[in-house]
Order: C-alpha cells, then structure tokens, then sequence
C-alpha cells in the first residue's frame, strides 16, 4: 500500500486498546481472592494480549507502523484494580468508566469496519473474528461479574 487507508488507525487503536486490557485485567487476577473471577481475567488478559499482538502484526502487514499513544485514563484503571476495593466495587467503577468513553468507540468503528468495502477483505474478516471473540469475552466476564454483583 502507498497511501494510508484511514483504517490503519483503527487497527492501531484496537493494538493499544487490548494490550492495554490485558495489562489491567492481569493486575486485577493477580490481586482478586475471587477464584473464579481470577480464572476469568486471567483468560481474557491472555486473549486481550493475543489481540494486541495480532493487530500490532496486521497494522506491519499492511506496511504502515504503529503508534503509541497515551491513554489518560490507563493508570487509573490500574489504580483502581490493584486497590483493596472490594471486586464489586471495582465492577462498578469499570462499568462508569465504559459510560464515559467517547463516542463513537472502538468498538462501534471496528463494527461498521467489518463491512466497510474500503477495508480490505483479509482485515474485514479478521474484524469479523475478532468481534465474536469479544462477544465470548464478554459473556464470559458478564457471568462471573453478575455472581459477584448478585453476592454483594
């Protein structure tokens, strides 16, 4: 490819984002008594990380490099997990922090993405993968906080 495609910053987004998610997810299994809520993140921590590698080598496919980028609101969300809240409270937090987000999020420019005819068919279908493995992750963590809500 000689020019950019506008995509190529969407995959470097979707990088930062799942590294990033696995780092925070990994800090909080390490600190949670909760086994399985430990067994969970630990999951989803290894799948965010394989994610963040998976588009860091798309991103070099494509012949662009990634980019990092700060995210103000990372080590906050480390803070938050390896704190001695109580792991409902750390839900909680998580989930006010998601409303916060900008918009339109990751997720929802990955989504149109999948269909997006400008994006080239190898990395559709690898958004298409990559949308249902999130879906697992979030039933997954969906289960195991609703227990932990619901004991509250």
């Amino acid at each position: 490819m000689t020019s950019k495609p506008e995509y190529i910053d969407l995959l470097n987004d979707i990088r930062l984002q799942e590294h990033r998610a696995g780092v925070y997810l990994e800090a909080w299994a390490n600190k949670t008594d909760n086994k399985d809520l430990k067994e969970c993140l630990s999951f989803v921590a290894a799948r965010e990380y394989s994610h963040g590698d998976i588009f860091d080598r798309r991103v070099k496919e494509l012949g662009f490099d990634t980019q990092e980028i700060e995210d103000p609101d990372f080590e906050e969300k480390v803070r938050v997990v390896t704190s001695d809240i109580s792991d409902a409270e750390k839900i909680a937090w998580l989930k006010e922090a998601r409303l916060r987000m900008p918009t339109p999020g990751v997720r929802q420019r990955y989504e149109a993405a999948t269909v997006d005819e400008s994006v080239d068919p190898l990395t559709r279908s690898l958004l298409r993968w990559f949308t249902d493995v999130e879906d697992d992750s979030v039933v997954r963590m969906g289960g195991v906080y609703a227990e932990i809500e619901k004991a509250r």
